[in-house]
């Protein structure tokens, strides 16, 4: 529950400040007075205390003082509320505990503030931690603390045991002690996880320790801990780290895979699920260029869906994006895993093949052809005809050139029946 104390002898404010926390999500309770205040903290727990710097019977710094000595009060928030800037005693009021101040007269601000603060607080958290400790009270403290935040814990006592479980886990936050009882110790777990080359190797860590070392603060950053709790642990500063270091993690991973669906739309043909023209354009450069630069044959064929058009016309444009699909996943599991494969246009799929010579590509491709004839992709025989062509070196051949001798002789396969495989070759010049 978020419960809130207002402390301000002006009626006025004491209502318009109600109704701004009562908006963001809190219960709330008034006072007249520093003591009335005072009296009820010590009766009640509340998550936000909120005091006004004119008290009658209290100076604003002497109230922090005074509430920040009460149990259970060293960590909420409390704010004092000013009419007129007073610069000394707005820092005295800081100097004994307030957590902010601000001005009566800017209620937006205070306004977007209490809302943060109600996000924040109300939030409960879903993820998986990875604990290491070998205290064992000290265990039981922080796996309740981090259930309570609405996280599921799985906690060692040996790194060994823990290591074995990171590398089958998916987490998004690791707690560690350095020194640790057996053969590993915390030190190297985290030496470990900075190595791996999968994405888990990111995974936010944060080290505690009894011995509160600077240069042994400096040698784990170093590692690559992101944070550092010295022992004996605070609670609810362990509390906030957790919150920050989890939720940064979880909206980074979000990102991410935000940004691989982009990729995919931009980049994948929707039907085919191949990659689409503008990714072909995007990637040929690097084929090409490595052609040149290290005197390798490549090259490219262009295959057509033989009758295509009469199959959307018989069975229905649903029945032959279906066949699409089908066909566009087997060829992926058909070609090499260095060769680059792409729907350039309703029918044609175009094979850029590095390492292959007008020979090797058209041998890969009659041997697709033939395995081909044996699937039926969405319940319909299919058929190709195919054109290849060779990386003319002599005449600085691109992607489009080449592509457009291997359109020519794809329509030679067409004018030769169909479901074959031609091969473009130069015309020898005419002698005398």
């Amino acid at each position: 529950m978020l419960n809130a104390l207002v402390v301000d002898s002006s009626n006025y404010y004491c209502g318009q400040l109600t109704d701004l926390l009562v908006a963001a999500g809190f219960e709330v309770e008034s006072a007249q007075t520093g003591a009335e205040g005072l009296e009820k903290a010590q009766q009640n727990r509340y998550r936000l205390v909120c005091c006004s710097d004119n008290l009658k019977d209290f100076a604003s710094s002497e109230f922090c003082s005074q509430l920040r000595s009460l149990n259970g009060y060293e960590f909420v928030t409390l704010l004092v509320l000013t009419e007129h800037d007073n610069a000394k005693s707005l820092k005295q009021a800081l100097l004994a505990g307030a957590t902010d101040i601000f001005s009566k007269h800017d209620i937006t601000e205070m306004e977007t503030y209490l809302t943060r603060i109600s996000q924040r607080e109300s939030r409960q958290l879903s993820g998986r931690v990875l604990f290491i400790e070998d205290s064992r009270v000290l265990q039981t403290i922080i796996i309740d603390l981090l259930t309570d935040m609405g996280l599921d814990v799985d906690a060692y006592n040996y790194a060994e045991s823990a290591w074995d479980a990171f590398q089958s886990g998916d987490y998004d936050l690791v707690i560690t002690d350095i020194m640790l009882e057996g053969v590993m110790s915390g030190i190297t777990l985290v030496r470990k996880i900075r190595r791996m080359q999968s994405e888990y190797g990111n995974v936010p860590i944060i080290a505690t320790s009894g011995f509160d070392n600077l240069s042994r603060k400096i040698e784990l950053f170093h590692l690559g801990v992101n944070d550092y709790v010295s022992k004996p642990i605070v609670r609810e500063e362990l509390r906030q780290r957790v919150f920050n270091h989890v939720t940064s993690y979880q909206t980074l991973r979000e990102l991410k895979t935000q940004q691989k669906s982009l990729y995919s739309l931009a980049m994948l043909d929707e039907v085919t699920g191949l990659f689409n023209r503008h990714a072909l354009r995007e990637f040929a450069g690097k084929y090409f260029s490595e052609a040149y630069r290290f005197g390798r044959t490549l090259s490219v064929a262009v295959m057509d869906i033989d009758h295509l058009k009469k199959i959307n016309e018989d069975f229905g444009f649903e029945r032959g994006d279906e066949l699409l699909a089908e066909f566009g996943a087997w060829l992926k599991r058909h070609v090499r895993d260095v060769d680059m494969i792409a729907r350039w246009a309703g029918d044609e799929i175009i094979f850029i093949l590095p390492g292959c010579d007008l020979v090797a590509a058209n041998g890969l491709l009659e041997r697709m052809q033939t395995r081909l004839r044996k699937i039926r992709p969405a319940g319909l025989p299919i058929s190709v005809s195919v054109g290849v062509a060779e990386l003319r070196k002599t005449e600085k051949d691109t992607l489009n050139s080449l592509f457009e001798l291997a359109d020519k002789a794809m329509y030679q396969a067409k004018m030769a029946g169909r479901d074959c495989v031609v091969m473009y070759r130069e015309k020898e010049p005419l002698t005398e």
